[in-house]
């Protein structure tokens, strides 16, 4: 998944707008959809602008902590971990019930 595409993916997450996203950012919104189609990245000032709206990490829509090879398993740990990033406490206490849970199953 390139930049733009993962920035489409938490857009959605977050229930907002490449328009909204746009404004903050400054940008035209087409631009997204060019860089889906181009598979291109922004400056690096943009991308870290939007890394910070959508309150990810530059790394993660960079794809900068990703090993060539990484299995699909390691991926989605890293999306599961950018996304309990922006939970509140009572939440991840949540989480870990259940992952607890889980654990002792095995």
């Amino acid at each position: 998944m390139n930049f733009w595409e993962k920035v489409d993916n938490e857009l959605k997450f977050l229930g907002k707008t490449r328009k909204e996203l746009a404004t903050a950012v400054g940008f035209d919104a087409a631009n997204i959809s060019f860089g889906i189609k181009r598979n291109s990245i922004p400056y690096a000032d943009t991308a870290l602008k939007v890394a910070r709206f959508l309150g990810v990490s530059l790394d993660y829509l960079l794809d900068m902590n990703e090993e060539p090879n990484q299995n699909t398993s390691n991926l989605q740990i890293s999306e599961i971990e950018n996304r309990l990033r922006r939970f509140s406490q009572n939440d991840l206490n949540a989480i870990l019930t259940v992952v607890n849970a889980i654990n002792e199953k095995y």
